[in-house]
């Protein structure tokens, strides 16, 4: 009996199209999978994969089809090159269509770059997606990757009483060993993820309202919030949880040319101005503070 012969170049075919399949799924599920730390810190998974899965996924897939296109054009090389110089003999009836080509791949690879219509439309829609799983303030971690911190070192960060929030824990039916474990190991060892846990200490934030008539300097602004997440939060959420009051807060914006809705985030607005969040809370907190005569501003 004839041993079946191994068709190489069908199997490189195969593999070509294939990883380009499964290369397409993975970049179109990252199209639309929540921001890095929101995926972190709900535990996001879509078909039991995480963020990190799909991301993965979608680069290895990536170099998979760039190796396989490239073994398929080298078994291939002498089938190309003929194709090739049959074309070259017509290439003088098809300089329209070359510079059309030319121009449509530079304008796709390049209108994104710098945010042009329609291109800007497919970004928008993507940051809309992922914003899309973001139902409640809860989904928002207290800072970026809040989830890997010791529960002591969280405490100590959001200012939540360590005692009581293990008591609470424990009462929740919530098994850890030490203070010492991070709010992700904790989560995963409970079936939970890291916003489920954090929800259930944080009544114990102690928030600490800005005294009226309390003077700051910008540095002092820098080292009570950065890293706090001010750019992801409302005017009307920095301001309940600062007891800053919003009709002064807009009125000292407004006197420098910035503009902000209640319900608009802080980076949004900063983004606008072509400056940092930060920026805007030191107009409301430093007096005479202007990002554009500052270091600290973008302008």
């Amino acid at each position: 009996m004839q041993k079946k012969i191994f068709h190489t170049r069908g199997f490189m075919s195969l593999l070509t199209a294939l990883s380009f399949i499964a290369m397409t799924i993975s970049g179109i599920v990252l199209y639309f999978t929540p921001h890095g730390r929101i995926a972190y810190w709900t535990d996001w998974k879509f078909a039991l994969l995480t963020k990190n899965n799909w991301a993965d996924m979608h680069v290895l897939t990536s170099l998979l089809f760039v190796v396989a296109a490239a073994w398929h054009l080298y078994l291939n090389w002498q089938v190309f090159m003929s194709y090739i110089c049959r074309k070259a003999q017509t290439a003088a009836s098809l300089k329209k269509e070359l510079a059309i080509a030319a121009v449509i791949t530079l304008i796709f690879t390049f209108g994104p770059v710098f945010s042009i219509p329609p291109f800007s439309y497919v970004i928008d829609f993507s940051e809309y997606l992922k914003k899309s799983w973001v139902s409640s303030n809860e989904y928002e971690p207290p800072f970026g990757h809040a989830e890997e911190l010791s529960l002591k070192a969280l405490a100590r960060r959001t200012n939540i009483d360590l005692q009581s929030s293990m008591d609470e824990l424990r009462n929740s039916g919530i098994k850890f060993n030490n203070s010492s474990e991070s709010l992700q190991s904790i989560a995963k060892a409970n079936n939970k993820n890291a916003m489920e846990i954090f929800a259930i200490i944080k009544k114990f934030q102690k928030i600490d309202p800005i005294e009226t008539g309390t003077k700051f300097s910008p540095e002092q602004v820098e080292e009570r919030f950065a890293g706090k997440g001010i750019g992801r939060k409302t005017l009307k959420q920095v301001a309940a949880e600062n007891g800053i009051d919003i009709e002064q807060a807009v009125k000292k914006l407004e006197a420098k040319g910035i503009k902000i809705g209640e319900d608009e985030p802080f980076k949004d607005a900063a983004a606008r101005n072509d400056i940092y969040p930060l920026d805007l809370l030191k107009v409301i907190l430093v007096e005479g503070y202007s990002p554009d005569s500052q270091t600290g501003g973008k302008k």
